[in-house]
């Protein structure tokens, strides 16, 4: 996956709100390196780790107003469609490099330009334009990463199993017998707990 040379900043910020779950940054190496040098963004420590154990609501925010003010470095307080667009190709690079694939191939055939507008709109709940820091938090803070780029993709929706490839049962953990099998209930002993 190419990454654009302004994006690598974007891409780790996007990372601070969606870090992944292995703990791992998809971002290749040499790009971070290259950032931290530019000090474009900061070098790893161990307050990093420290942070984890701390508030992770204050800790969630403060990822969130950084992510902003980069999209909004003049402090407008709000982002146009072109900045609120960039936060969303951020994402979505982010998404392409953690499942090894390109941005195209996540748009399923869709008009990247369109599904650009469509997540544009529904960031901006006012219809205004304009995107508020209230309207991007709280975006942000009811979407994970997938969800926050499924209308972009067309990944959104319910998830369909096929039933009749998978097991959903262990049928051998039944009893044959037929009717419910009767034995003496136990209950859990809480007291300890007090």
């Amino acid at each position: 996956v190419i990454m654009g040379a302004n994006n690598t900043k974007g891409l780790y910020l996007c990372e601070t709100i969606y870090p992944p779950e292995d703990g791992r940054s998809c971002i290749p190496p040499e790009k971070l390196e290259k950032a931290i040098k530019k000090g474009e963004i900061p070098p790893p420590s161990q307050d990093d780790e420290e942070d984890l154990d701390g508030n992770m609501d204050e800790v969630i925010d403060g990822c969130i107003r950084e992510v902003w003010a980069y999209y909004d470095p003049k402090g407008a307080g709000a982002l146009n469609k072109k900045q609120t667009q960039q936060f969303f190709k951020d994402a979505l690079n982010l998404v392409a490099l953690r499942k090894q694939c390109k941005v195209k191939d996540l748009f399923q055939g869709r008009n990247q330009s369109s599904a650009l507008d469509a997540a544009f709109k529904k960031v901006n709940t006012s219809g205004d334009g304009r995107v508020t820091f209230e309207q991007f938090e709280e975006f942000i803070n009811m979407c994970e990463l997938d969800e926050a780029i499924s209308f972009l993709t067309g990944a959104d929706g319910e998830v369909q199993i096929d039933t009749t490839r998978v097991e959903m049962v262990d049928t051998s953990a039944i009893p044959s017998g037929g009717g419910p099998v009767k034995g003496k209930i136990e209950y859990r002993d809480y007291s300890a707990l007090e």
